[in-house]
């Protein structure tokens, strides 16, 4: 009768655990869709406002070219200079694209995937 208590209680203990991993997978499924779905969200506003911006400074570069342009009286020499000047930010944005750029893309993945980490790096 024990060994026969003892196994039904073991069998007890077996299916709750089970249902316990099972749980615990699922509620990782559910945070990280979450996440996932935080960073899509966000990647889409970004790239949303990185297009209008994009359009604006090409609008702005245009009109400065001309206004160069007509300063130097020449539009193709408007036009050099502002290409001119999109060289030279590249230029530098390339120099400093670690730390401009890796680095930080880095430490935002590591608080989008590790949130409870993000008091451990300072």
């Amino acid at each position: 009768m024990f060994k026969e208590d003892f196994k039904d209680h073991l069998n007890d203990v077996k299916d709750e655990f089970e249902k316990y991993v099972d749980k615990r997978i699922d509620l990782l499924k559910l945070h990280i869709v979450e996440e996932l779905s935080r960073f899509t969200a966000g990647f889409a506003v970004k790239m949303g406002i990185l297009y209008l911006l994009f359009f604006a400074l090409m609008f702005i570069s245009i009109a400065g070219a001309y206004f160069l342009g007509h300063l130097l009286e020449s539009v193709t020499l408007g036009f050099l200079f502002i290409s001119g000047f999109y060289f030279l930010l590249a230029w530098m944005f390339y120099l400093l694209r670690r730390k401009l750029v890796e680095k930080p893309v880095i430490r935002s993945f590591v608080k989008l995937f590790f949130p409870k980490f993000e008091d451990d790096d300072e």
